[in-house]
């Protein structure tokens, strides 16, 4: 995936969106479609933080923590919603927590700001 095609505000809008705080339950369809939007970028921003986490020094607590959290994603991208309304809220909030750890140490958003 080339960089320049990524689309950061995209992805931070969907970010937003499956980290929104509910004081009411979303269709079962819209976190249907959320999922979607969260796999899809997830499998975009992964081997970009990827690339950049194995770049930091090895053995450091820096670089211990985040390659742990890295290898956590694909188990939890396994998962998939569930079967009730409650817990495919729940599995859509921490994608979306995923997927922001993964944009944050992808690099885009620096490259964005400039």
């Amino acid at each position: 995936m080339d960089v320049d095609q990524v689309d950061v505000d995209k992805i931070a809008e969907t970010i937003a969106r499956a980290l929104v705080t509910r004081t009411v339950l979303p269709p079962y369809e819209e976190l249907c479609g959320l999922y979607k939007a969260l796999l899809e970028h997830i499998q975009t921003l992964m081997p970009l933080a990827e690339k950049r986490i194995d770049r930091l020094n090895r053995g450091t607590v820096a670089w211990y923590s985040k390659r742990s959290r890295l290898n956590t994603i694909p188990h939890e991208v396994a998962q998939g919603l569930g079967s009730g309304l409650r817990s495919a809220d729940w599995h859509v909030r921490s994608l979306g927590y995923t997927c922001q750890f993964l944009l944050n140490n992808s690099g885009l958003v620096q490259e964005h700001d400039r």
